[in-house]
């Protein structure tokens, strides 16, 4: 009952948390875009065990990489307010390199990777569209008859994920740079994956393995502007998947996919009427953008190392934040009011210890499995222990303009609000060949207090932030964002 109460809200409060403002948006009829997608960089990440990198972090081939896309929209009145339909998709052919740590590299992977959406919006301001849908996304290694440098065998694999696509389409203009543009936040909710290793092209005892990965997420934010007559809009996107359950023994590990680099296209239209007079369901506008670097202390839950041990629970990470302008000065007191969401990257937690070294753990250390205050020894040299933070948050955010400076634009801000999180705790001990992983995640509360300056569009701040999770996270932050 608590889990379902905490998944309802968690959905409903990622309903505005996409931002994408179609240049069609005031436009009745059809347009049709054709495009091709470039990746800067592309990296699949099972923690401590493997990775698979294209783009400028490849070992080489860094630019074997060529996408092509499509989009239809149609817009049309539905009882006077702005509706529309959309129908996207994409597929990118990449060449990627791989590392691991138990089984080596291996370079010119050929990967290809195809994405699905339809979608149905309405446009609730004169600046904001919400749209929803559903989407599907594939992804196919080719790796049979394949060896890596210590002569492991390789075989294809196949990703399935059908998921909710969650987004909102916001007007973005930047007159400083000139830029009528689009700003673009998306959240996908992965509820269906599929993972298939085809591992019975060896025959005997070897078998085609399947595996269900039905908890992930897809966070992706990007902005799109005109240059001539195309259509450019440079992008991150960041997908989390869960483990999966077991097949045959076998487990397929939690991993991320980071991601960025750009698309240009061309729109062509059919007859289309421009008008200014449909019905919204609420006037107000003001949005802002932004992006933080975390100096994050994620808990690791040990204490005391011995001998050479090593906790380091402090990493850089990010975060990029949107929020609409709830109230401005209430009763003529100088407090603004927003309705602010964010994604969070804090960073890695890690513990390292060799042989005979010892950490000291206070009962949260592999799901619970040990007891408070039970000494850990370590086995090998360059036992790694990792701890990998994300989490997706909405919060009401409050300025108060300090009276003493009103001319400055300086304020105090605080933010309180929930949080969907998730953690990945890697042990892996490099001599023995043992790899184990233990995923969390749940939903928490958070809260921020900072201080900040408003300078024309733009303000820039500071902030301390506390994160509960199954390991807390504490960030002190600097931010930038832009009022649209």
């Amino acid at each position: 009952m608590i889990i379902s109460k905490k998944i309802n809200f968690f959905f409903i409060s990622l309903l505005l948390i996409l931002k994408i403002i179609p240049a069609q948006s005031s436009d009745l009829g059809t347009i049709h875009t054709f495009g091709i997608s470039l990746i800067g960089s592309y990296e699949y990440e099972e923690p401590d065990f493997m990775n698979l990198r294209s783009g400028w972090k490849a070992e080489e081939d860094k630019l074997k990489n060529l996408g092509l896309t499509y989009n239809y929209k149609n817009s049309a009145l539905v009882g006077g307010h702005l509706d529309e339909f959309e129908f996207d998709i994409g597929y990118q052919i990449l060449t990627q390199t791989y590392w691991s740590d138990l089984t080596g590299t291996m370079d010119d992977i050929d990967v290809h990777i195809f994405n699905s959406r339809i979608l149905y919006g309405t446009q609730y301001s004169k600046k904001l569209m919400l749209k929803t849908g559903i989407g599907y996304r594939k992804l196919y290694h080719y790796w049979q008859d394949r060896y890596s440098t210590t002569g492991a065998w390789g075989y294809d694999r196949e990703q399935d994920y059908a998921f909710i696509p969650i987004i909102a389409e916001l007007e973005a203009p930047i007159p400083e740079l000139n830029l009528k543009g689009k700003l673009k936040l998306e959240f996908d909710h992965i509820f269906s994956g599929k993972h298939t290793a085809y591992t019975g092209y060896r025959g005997g005892g070897n078998k085609d393995l399947n595996f269900r990965n039905n908890d992930g997420y897809i966070w992706k934010v990007s902005y799109q502007t005109k240059y001539k007559d195309y259509i450019l809009e440079p992008y991150y996107e960041f997908m989390s998947v869960e483990e999966s359950d077991i097949d045959s023994g076998s487990i397929e590990p939690s991993n991320t996919t980071k991601e960025f680099g750009i698309k240009l296209s061309k729109a062509y239209s059919d007859k289309r009427k421009a008008i200014d007079d449909f019905e919204t369901f609420f006037d107000n506008d003001e949005y802002y953008f932004g992006i933080k670097t975390l100096n994050s202390e994620v808990e690791s839950g040990f204490y005391n190392p011995t001998g050479n041990a090593s906790i380091d629970e402090k990493d850089l990470g990010y975060a990029f934040f949107s929020g609409l302008k709830l109230i401005d000065k209430f009763k003529n007191i100088p407090v603004n009011l927003n309705l602010e969401f964010a994604f969070n990257q804090f960073g890695l937690s890690n513990s390292i210890c060799g042989n005979g070294d010892t950490l000291t753990t206070d009962g949260r250390f592999r799901g619970g499995s040990n007891s408070a205050d039970t000494v850990i020894t370590c086995s090998d040299d360059n036992t790694h222990l990792d701890i990998d933070s994300y989490s997706t948050s909405v919060g009401l955010n409050a300025e108060y303009l300090l009276p003493l400076l009103p001319k400055k634009n300086l304020f105090i801000s605080g933010t309180y609000g929930i949080h969907r999180w998730d953690q990945s705790e890697t042990n892996f001990i490099p001599g023995q060949n043992l790899l184990s992983t233990y995923d969390y995640s749940g939903v928490d509360d958070f809260y921020s207090i900072g201080l900040g300056i408003d300078y024309n569009n733009l303000t820039f701040g500071i902030e301390h932030s506390k994160h509960d999770m199954y390991y807390d996270a504490t960030s002190k932050s600097l931010y930038a964002k832009y009022n649209f």
